[in-house]
């Protein structure tokens, strides 16, 4: 969509939009609307982009009844409320803004669409195969790495997505077009659109009961993702060779890719439970707790520095309950509830990241990392998708108003200061919290939390009362929360997209599946490694990322619902790339590799990372699929590590050593790739350690190989 699109929208359409949007929306306007939506491609996009826009934007103007109750969608009626109309304002200026805005959001949205994942012959795979592969590592050997070009022409078009269904119209219909037609599924008439957010779940109706063991718990995952792909004619890729899943579980349970030597162990071993055998091993790996640790220290505080946090106390505290196992609703409670300076208590640091301006960031980011819900717009208004309004907002925010920040001297032996801690603590006050309306108007409320009030009684700790909450009955939003966020970060895509913004207006794909593992999870007593074995284990997380002949649109990144019948393609972490380069390179044997390895890795990821200064404590990564990645792994003072001859490092070791050149090329191949090189490879890499030279042992010819394997999309990608 073109900016010059947007240009031929009438001003009707956007001022139906506004009025959409404040709540001043009357029935003949709302057909008018609808009429616009349903006819024009362009106006659909629109649409969408001006309503996920006002959904994240704080508007400065007057809203309407606070108490409406509508939910905007693409559906054959958009049923309003008669007595919501109110005058139109001029508002000349900021439509112009709105307009500029919503040309800005598409042009970013589908520049950025197709960056990472285009199926089908818009691709560019790591890797095409002479035969299927196999699970025998034997068969690894048969794989050739190969330069696609790229076809646009035969790119085959997404398949179509469903609306939600929605009652009839009761004005005829426009004519379908192309963009635009009628299709019955399960004896219901949706609306069919190529460019459609909203999705019907995938899997079908159906109730699968497992015995709550591990093989039960993932023969449930296994029937109920099969079933989806019965229902939409998907046949899975082939299951993933030893190599490719080998990997995969590195990577996503311990943050790098395995050792040389671990490889080449387990393509060996012809154990036919040595996946399930190798998954325990990583989970008892203390390269598991760190891993995590990094994960979750950049969710609750983020990657930039802050003097109101201690990194490192935080970083002890995950460390220590990660390592113990430790239930994850206790670990959450201990994050709202916790008290005390940040270097004595690490769980502290959570909200003393955030916990600023009326503790609204505090409200927001809570809801969103423990809860996966977006409720930051509430703070001003009813959202416009979900069911949280502008009062359940502050009825949340009302939990943290008697926490204060305070500051706490710390001294030496000779009681001179010598710095000051940030420290949580509770000020005894009670009754309500104030906040405005949009129409001006000052209301009250109490603590609650879905529907269930507390005392605002002075001597009620409310923050206690909310870590109890939270994490209170058999399927808590705290549950379902991290199992869809577990899923997201081992399959490439969670049951919702994005992972962190559920709610009826998103429904995830497989209902069914999210609410089993969600209630499974609760009753292995929140047990972190139980949820990942049944992830790592199932049926799905062992196939291929290679897509088949059938499977080619089962890509989320189109817009597609997820069938999980592949593993999707993401790129490494910074902090993944990281540890990978020197695990399989020996970098930080070099000299140049001084002090801590957590505080060197810190320092190299501060050159990525921009923090906003906001209230909301903002920040962004410009890390995966970035120039700056590309010219980091080309030439830097890491990449030169990395290439390094000193003592202790791979390349030393490899040329060293006397084996044959042919298994020295194996190694290296193993030790970056995880795989073996095909023939083909291996007579290349041949004739490059040999080039210029006739010696038997020419060092550049080697670090040319080494460095044309670190920059390679086979190793900065998990697939």
């Amino acid at each position: 969509m073109t900016p010059r699109d947007i240009a031929n929208l009438t001003p009707e359409f956007f001022e139906l939009l506004e009025a959409l949007c404040e709540d001043r929306l009357d029935q003949a306007d709302a057909q008018r609307l609808e009429q616009f939506v349903l006819r024009d491609a362009n106006a659909r996009r629109a649409y969408l982009a001006y309503l996920d826009l006002h959904g994240t934007l704080h508007w400065n103007t007057a809203f309407g009844t606070d108490g409406a109750n509508f939910e905007p969608a693409v559906s054959s009626r958009l049923a309003l409320d008669a007595d919501a109309v109110r005058p139109a304002a001029g508002r000349g200026q900021r439509r112009l803004i709105v307009l500029a805005v919503c040309v800005t959001v598409i042009a970013v949205f589908s520049f950025s669409a197709g960056r990472w994942f285009v199926p089908n012959n818009d691709q560019t795979p790591l890797a095409t195969h002479d035969e299927p592969r196999t699970t025998q590592s034997q068969d690894i050997n048969r794989v050739e790495l190969v330069a696609v070009t790229r076809n646009h022409e035969e790119r085959s078009p997404s398949r179509p997505v469903m609306l939600t269904d929605r009652p009839k119209s009761e004005n005829p219909m426009p004519e379908a077009t192309d963009d635009l037609r009628e299709s019955k599924v399960d004896g219901n008439t949706s609306i069919v659109a190529s460019d459609a957010s909203l999705q019907r779940p995938v899997g079908g109706n159906m109730v699968v009961k497992g015995d709550g063991s591990v093989q039960g718990i993932v023969a449930v995952i296994n029937e109920h993702l099969a079933a989806g792909w019965k229902v939409q004619g998907v046949e899975p890729s082939p299951l993933a060779d030893d190599a490719e899943w080998l990997r995969r579980v590195y990577l996503d349970v311990v943050g790098h890719i395995p050792p040389v030597d671990v490889a080449e162990k387990f393509l060996a071993d012809r154990d036919l439970r040595k996946r399930e055998k190798l998954l325990d091993t990583l989970l008892d790996d203390p390269a598991y707790v760190r891993n995590w640790t990094v994960v979750w220290t950049n969710l609750l505080i983020g990657r930039s520095d802050s003097r109101d946090v201690n990194r490192p106390a935080l970083q002890k505290y995950l460390r220590e309950s990660f390592a113990k196992n430790r239930p994850w609703n206790e670990m959450v409670g201990e994050f709202i509830s916790a008290e005390g300076s940040f270097d004595q208590n690490g769980a502290t640091n959570f909200l003393l990241a955030h916990l600023n301006n009326q503790a609204v960031p505090a409200t927001a980011i809570t809801a969103k990392i423990f809860l996966g819900r977006q409720i930051g717009c509430t703070q001003c208004h009813d959202h416009p998708f979900n069911d949280w309004k502008q009062d359940a907002f502050w009825s949340f925010n009302s939990f943290f108003q008697q926490t204060k920040v305070a500051r706490v001297d710390r001294s030496d032996d000779t009681g001179k200061m010598k710095s000051q801690a940030s420290a949580l603590e509770t000020k005894h006050v009670g009754g309500p919290t104030h906040f405005e309306t949009r129409r001006g108007l000052m209301q009250v409320t109490y603590p609650k939390f879905e529907g269930t009030s507390i005392s605002e009684d002075a001597d009620t700790n409310r923050r206690n009362e909310l870590a109890k909450l939270m994490t209170s009955g058999d399927k808590p939003l705290v549950s379902e929360s991290f199992v869809n966020r577990m899923w997201d970060h081992f399959f490439g895509c969670g049951f919702t997209r994005p992972v962190d913004d559920m709610g009826p207006h998103n429904p995830p794909s497989h209902p069914e599946l999210l609410d089993h593992l969600a209630r499974e999870f609760v009753a292995s007593g929140y047990d972190c490694k139980q949820l990942i074995r049944w992830i790592c284990l199932s049926d799905s997380y062992q196939r291929s990322s290679r897509f088949g002949k059938t499977n080619e649109q089962d890509n989320p990144e189109t817009g597609a619902s997820p069938l999980f019948s592949r593993v999707y393609v993401k790129g490494m972490t910074a902090e993944q790339l990281y540890d990978s380069l020197l695990l399989a390179t020996g970098a930080d044997k070099t000299p140049l590799a001084t002090g801590d390895h957590d505080r060197r890795r810190h320092e190299w990821l501060q050159q990525f990372v921009h923090a906003f200064q906001t209230d909301e404590n903002d920040e962004s990564i410009t890390f995966e699929s970035s120039i700056t990645q590309a010219l980091l792994m080309m030439n830097s003072e890491l990449t030169q590590q990395a290439l390094s001859m000193d003592r202790g490092t791979f390349l030393e070791k490899l040329i060293s050593s006397r084996d044959p050149e042919a298994d020295k090329i194996r190694r290296l191949c193993l030790a970056t790739l995880t795989r073996y090189p095909t023939p083909k490879e291996l007579q290349a890499l041949r004739r490059l350690v040999h080039e210029g030279t006739t010696s038997r042992s020419n060092p550049a010819g080697w670090q040319d190989a080494l460095w044309a394997y670190l920059n390679s999309s086979e190793f900065v990608l998990v697939h």
